[in-house]
């Protein structure tokens, strides 16, 4: 295992306002975990990095890290060094969570409060700060529209965003708390929203038919964090991380329509994000990320030797420090874990 240490030099900002700043300060450090596909070795690690909180593909050898005080880092993963690093937003330690990449190619972070920041990561600056509604959680882009769909935490809708002006598009309610939001990949006409409710309820909308959201028919039991298509087969995921017990476990979904009867995987730790690479393994790999009872990282490794509707575990992998995020760049090779300590 090779370590890479990058030395920063971290800006403290005073906080303003009504919060108290043993709320907010953060001195983590974070880690990235560079972890082969082809046998679920970890091959190396870059550390030192300050407060990550969200990773995201930046395009060949490119990766964009997020942190908590509003920086956004530019990573060679081949070279292992920062290309470039500049502020997106004020010093917070709770915003800078989810992110998305639109069809414009700007990158679109979730900013503390309820601000959404748009970044131009051609010309690495804020090209906008909006609010598209009360408080955004999470948000996934379009693949096929200029459009972007959030999730508001405080009112409970399900949200457009048209990027050419950054206006909010229509709202649809929902009637029990949500927790995360996709698109599906292909078509781009499906949005899954999944619920933290005690029940884990299932929205769905299908855009050609109308912008309402409707209970899916799934039998669901209990509070589910995170939503991910697959993107082939109309299969996605969600995760139920069962706080409660030791271990948690995947539900796999066949259909946005009328859904078939999920398949259930049980995987290892409480499962809090997921990724999935169709070029890795024979249909693809399914990392789930988790978070161990003793408050460690996870990674328990999915493949399809069958179909996409037969799971099997291939590899559970242990990773020291808190889990962040979790990627699968498109080539496949490597998956990548972001961990603090």
């Amino acid at each position: 295992m090779k370590s890479i240490y990058i030395p920063f030099l971290v800006l403290l900002i005073p906080l303003i306002g009504c919060h108290e700043v043993m709320e907010y300060q953060s001195n983590d450090e974070s880690r990235i975990t560079f972890i082969r596909s082809s046998d679920f070795q970890v091959e190396r690690y870059m550390d030192g990095l300050p407060q990550g909180r969200t990773l995201l593909s930046g395009g060949s050898n490119k990766l964009i890290l997020l942190t908590a005080e509003g920086t956004l880092y530019r990573i060679n993963s081949e070279e292992m060094t920062v290309d470039t690093s500049y502020t997106i937003g004020g010093s917070s330690g709770t915003g800078y969570g989810d992110a998305a990449i639109a069809n414009n190619g700007n990158l679109y972070v979730l900013g503390p409060g309820s601000q959404v920041i748009e970044v131009n990561l051609n010309t690495n600056s804020v090209e906008d700060q909006f609010s598209p509604g009360s408080n955004p959680i999470a948000i996934c882009a379009s693949s096929t529209l200029d459009r972007l769909y959030f999730i508001d935490g405080l009112e409970d809708y399900i949200g457009e965003i048209w990027t050419s002006n950054n206006h909010t598009g229509f709202t649809s309610n929902t009637a029990y708390p949500l927790a995360d939001v996709m698109i599906e990949p292909l078509g781009g006409r499906h949005i899954v929203a999944v619920c933290s409710d005690d029940c884990g309820s299932i929205y769905g909308i299908w855009l050609d038919l109308s912008e309402c959201a409707r209970l899916l028919a799934i039998p669901h039991s209990s509070p589910s964090s995170c939503v991910l298509p697959m993107g082939q087969d109309s299969v996605y995921m969600i995760c139920y991380p069962e706080w409660t017990s030791v271990n948690g476990y995947v539900k796999f979904i066949q259909g946005y329509v009328v859904p078939d009867i999920p398949v259930r995987a049980n995987v290892e730790g409480h499962p809090i994000d997921m990724a999935f690479n169709s070029n890795s393994g024979y249909l693809g790999n399914l990392y789930i990320l988790g978070r161990s009872e003793s408050g460690n990282t996870v990674v328990t490794v999915m493949e399809f030797p069958f179909s996409h509707m037969e799971p099997e575990i291939a590899s559970v992998i242990s990773i020291d420090g808190f889990p962040r995020d979790i990627i699968a760049p498109a080539s496949g090779e490597y998956l990548m874990v972001l961990t603090s300590d």
